[in-house]
């Protein structure tokens, strides 16, 4: 026995320095700067050896990417891409070859790009905004593009990379993060685009965006609220405040709410509290959950976040908003894998659960899911829970209003190596189909087929 005492002295004083280290690091997190750069990773990317400016190294025709730079109303410069429809590309592409690289300096509206989509009377567009890390050119974001502007030969795909992203000026937070979006919004309506052909489309953090997006349109007032939380705004005084809510309400009258085709969500997440309670760095390292026997720790770390993200209360209100407006209307489709490993599906549930709550008074589900129309409303499950599910619900007669939660039993996954762990059920992994996956069902999933029909039915295509 005395031999055996150096071992569990040795694993005692391991313990407390991996108890000291992991104190530390969250310690640390609290920094509103350090805690950023660990949310958005931002810094994390390939442009610092890759050319951004050259799409081709991407697998795209010559020019059939327009880069640009779009300026927002705070003074930062945005990095974005517009992508043309392959058939477009394909039937103009000598045009388009013939022609110089486009230098995003240029004027946007100057390019041949923008002059096919201007004229084009049925064109789509599809307002894309990516997941934290990496830029718009990095991991499975081409794929995504490609898919989706193969879809149709009327869709055209914009996005672009947040303050702090790739070569973007500035440095993200969640005001300014969705600020960037409403900017990107506003560039395509000033193209002519109306908003009956434009679809919000959001992968991970970009759900976050989309939804803030979404509800900036349709309620300034109510999106201005969400962003109360920000220590900025705390700081302000009582006259900078009543300017702020002042300057949202005008913008509120004097603008006509806007609608779009379709709010699209893939792989989203609640909240960033609820998200980090949980949350497992690369499906295996838990951040916070350690701290589960001492709530007070976690509140007190969650307490310290500077921004939130609160995309379940958002689609609320987003909702509550619509309902209120009979002649108003809303689609907002959430996709979400059950291979999910950075994700849970759950939350996607979530924030399905709570737009519809805007709807309750209304509904009437029976045991089956499936319900009588209730004044043109209803609901309608299809599918098994075992394999892809989908849930719908609708307001109206032509549903103008209409939720729908799809549940995929792959997203995008390609298996490494095989085998049967049931221990990665209990971690919150869904699926059981024997395959090592590493993130692939969170990350790939937004250039799948499901996204793109989902896009195409939202544009009323099919």
């Amino acid at each position: 026995m005395p031999a055996l005492l150096p071992i569990f002295k040795k694993a005692y004083w391991s313990l407390v320095a991996l108890g000291f280290i992991y104190a530390s690091l969250l310690l640390l997190l609290t920094h509103p700067t350090l805690q950023r750069h660990a949310l958005y990773a931002h810094r994390l990317h390939t442009g610092y050896w890759d050319d951004l400016e050259r799409p081709e190294s991407s697998g795209f025709g010559k020019n059939e990417v327009t880069p640009f730079f779009l300026p927002t109303p705070d003074g930062e410069e945005l990095y974005g891409w517009h992508i043309l429809p392959l058939a477009v590309y394909a039937q103009n592409e000598r045009r388009l070859s013939q022609q110089p690289l486009w230098s995003p300096s240029s004027n946007f509206t100057d390019s041949l790009a923008c002059k096919l989509l201007i004229e084009d009377p049925e064109a789509r567009v599809i307002i894309n905004f990516h997941g934290n890390a990496g830029h718009v050119a990095q991991g499975q974001r081409p794929a995504t593009y490609r898919s989706l502007t193969s879809a149709s030969p009327k869709i055209h795909v914009f996005t672009v990379d947040y303050r702090g992203f790739g070569l973007s000026t500035g440095a993200p937070t969640e005001r300014g993060v969705a600020a960037d979006g409403v900017a990107l919004v506003n560039f395509v309506l000033s193209l002519g685009i109306p908003p009956s052909r434009i679809v919000i489309l959001g992968q991970s953090l970009g759900t976050a965006v989309s939804s803030a997006v979404a509800l900036h349109f349709a309620d300034p007032v109510a999106a201005e609220k969400h962003l109360s939380h920000e220590p900025t705004y705390e700081s302000l005084s009582t006259k900078e405040l009543a300017n702020i809510e002042n300057t949202a309400e005008l913008e509120n009258s004097v603008r006509k709410p806007i609608d779009f085709a379709a709010v699209i969500l893939v792989a989203s997440f609640s909240s960033l509290p609820k998200l980090l309670l949980n949350y497992r760095i690369g499906g295996f390292l838990p951040l916070l959950s350690p701290l589960r026997p001492y709530p007070r720790f976690q509140k007190f770390f969650l307490g310290k976040l500077h921004d939130t993200w609160n995309t379940s209360s958002r689609l609320t209100a987003l909702t509550s908003t619509i309902v209120n407006s009979p002649e108003r209307s809303l689609r907002l489709h959430i996709l979400h894998a059950r291979n999910d490993w950075d994700i849970p599906w759950r939350s996607g549930e979530e924030n399905f659960q709570r737009a519809e709550e805007a709807l309750y008074p209304t509904l009437n589900p029976d045991h089956e899911g499936e319900v009588e129309k209730v004044e043109g409303t209803g609901v309608k499950i299809s599918g098994e829970l075992e394999d892809n599910q989908r849930k719908e619900v609708w307001l109206g007669e032509s549903k103008r209003i209409e939720l729908i939660f799809e549940i995929l039993r792959f997203g995008g996954t390609f298996p490494i190596f095989h085998f049967h762990f049931p221990l990665f059920h209990s971690m919150g992994v869904e699926d059981e189909t024997d395959s090592f996956l590493l993130l692939l069902g969170h990350n790939k999933i937004v250039a799948d087929v499901p996204v793109a029909v989902a896009v195409l039915k939202a544009f009323g295509l099919v």
